[in-house]
């Protein structure tokens, strides 16, 4: 009587593919076997794929089966080893009983066990349990691998954008790439004040393009702070061995502008009337202060929502108090010669990043202009029809007009630097007034530069109360109160009082 089987195979992971479990190894195991011991291959005997469920029975499984049912001569099923059905004990025996309830014989190559026999069935059977406990096992060894590995400030998943990675488990290592650099900047830009909408904008030019839901991912994503957090650790925060794109404490600032406490998250829709909206908090609770106007009146008012508070000022007092404010910080006209020095030492010392953002605007340039010429020799040779050449060069000619754009801008701030420098002082000079005549958005940017954090409003002083002021304004204050208290204290001033450059 003719011996007729059939061949299953199966690797449920990469890396028994890479171990010598590969499908073409299962199957020349099989075939081997089948030809030395007279069993006849049917015509598409062979059954079985990549990645097949370890777990529930997938579509190659359910085939086989129904072949088998269909073709009624098939008798026998040969395998390499017998937990190359399921490593999982229980899923793997109910394949093997629906294999044997249809009058199949199973056959493991590399041991000669079958199932026609009562004790060899049995080993078989214990053998697919085994399975289970080496995976269990495994799996275990992996776990416990992978939380020493994050514990040590490793993390092993999926490298996020921004890094390389070289070494494997606790020898990992990271690096920070073009795309990370690009990074850096988005960080600074959340920092300034400006809306994720313009930050993509920004970006694209660079040739990093993401969506509002990537970008978001990124300014939230701890791992970009040098940290590390992982469920394995129960969401707890600990530092990790990649080097940090932003600082710790800087991340945490985004945290701040991203969930809208301290004004800087800039909505689509805001009253050009208040730019103090959610800057200024109350004293007393730190509640951001919202905004409203008494229609009948016309008058704008600032007001605290917490229960308990209900501060209400008139918007007019707090944009004239906030004035006089940065007014305070004005810098001094005799030290004009030395911030004039120290801001022009300052915009140089970027330097080094403005040329590095030409460079990759440049790489990007090229590439687009590469890619531009390879269209256009598709297209003349026929490879690509009409409409499809449209949209590519139109895009490509698109995001050349941007990256142009973006080297003109950095063109224009390398060619005017006494203008910028002259700007800035001029601002600085005049901190108040500045801020009084400038555009909302102009207007929002200074006051989250020079109080980060937000600025609190003192119902019992009438008036406001700083905290965490930038560290440059510090400097300010303090070079401005001692000039103007030397002047108080000698009001005829001498050279030698006067001379307070030293």
């Amino acid at each position: 009587m003719e011996k007729n089987c059939i061949i299953w195979t199966r690797v449920s992971t990469k890396e028994q593919e890479k171990n010598g479990g590969s499908l073409e190894s299962q199957r020349l195991c099989c075939t081997e076997y089948a030809q030395s011991n007279g069993y006849n291959i049917v015509k598409d005997g062979y059954f079985g794929g990549k990645h097949e469920s370890a777990k529930t029975p997938g579509i190659f499984i359910k085939k086989m089966i129904s072949a088998i049912k269909t073709k009624r001569n098939i008798k026998y099923v040969i395998v390499s080893v017998i937990d190359r059905f399921s490593r999982n004990a229980g899923q793997g025996i109910n394949m093997f009983n629906d294999l044997l309830n249809i009058g199949v014989t199973i056959i493991e190559a590399t041991t000669g066990l079958n199932t026609a026999d009562h004790s060899q069935k049995l080993m078989l059977q214990m053998k697919l349990c085994f399975a289970e406990w080496d995976n269990a096992n495994r799996t275990d060894k992996f776990t416990s691998g992978r939380k020493n590995c994050l514990k040590s400030g490793v993390y092993c998943g999926a490298v996020p954008i921004g890094y390389d990675k070289e070494g494997k488990s606790i020898n990992r290592t990271f690096t920070i790439n073009s795309d990370g650099q690009l990074i850096r900047k988005a960080f600074q830009w959340k920092l300034q004040g400006m809306a994720n909408c313009q930050i993509i904008e920004k970006l694209r030019p660079f040739g990093l393009i993401l969506s509002k839901q990537k970008l978001h991912h990124i300014l939230t994503n701890v791992f970009y702070a040098g940290k590390i957090k992982h469920k394995m650790l129960n969401y707890e925060i600990i530092d990790g061995n990649q080097p940090p794109i932003v600082s710790y404490s800087d991340f945490l600032k985004v945290q701040e502008i991203l969930s809208g406490r301290t004004g800087v998250y800039k909505h689509k829709k805001e009253a050009t009337q208040f730019p103090l909206k959610r800057h200024v908090l109350c004293s007393k609770d730190h509640t951001p202060f919202t905004a409203y106007t008494v229609k009948k009146k016309n008058i704008n008012y600032y007001k605290c929502n917490c229960i308990g508070c209900k501060t209400n000022v008139s918007a007019k007092k707090m944009h004239s108090k906030y004035e006089e404010l940065l007014e305070s910080y004005d810098i001094p006209q005799k030290f004009i010669g030395i911030m004039r020095k120290i801001i022009s030492k300052m915009i140089n010392s970027e330097q080094d990043e403005r040329m590095q953002s030409i460079s990759l605007l440049k790489k990007q340039k090229s590439e687009k202009e590469s890619k531009l010429k390879k269209c256009k020799i598709r297209y003349g040779m026929g490879e690509i029809d009409d409409e499809i050449y449209s949209m590519t060069v139109e895009a490509l000619q698109s995001d050349l007009a941007n990256i142009t754009l973006e080297l003109s801008k950095f063109d224009k701030d390398l060619s005017n630097l006494d203008n910028r420098v002259n700007d800035i002082l001029a601002m600085c000079c005049h901190l108040g007034s500045f801020w009084r005549n400038a555009d909302l958005e102009t207007a929002q940017k200074l006051q989250n530069l020079l109080f980060p954090q937000g600025i609190l409003w003192d119902k019992e002083k009438d008036n406001y109360r700083t905290f965490n002021e930038n560290a440059a304004l510090s400097v300010i204050r303090r070079i401005s109160g001692g000039y103007k208290n030397k002047k108080e204290e000698n009001p005829f001033g001498n050279s030698s009082k006067d001379n307070l450059c030293a």
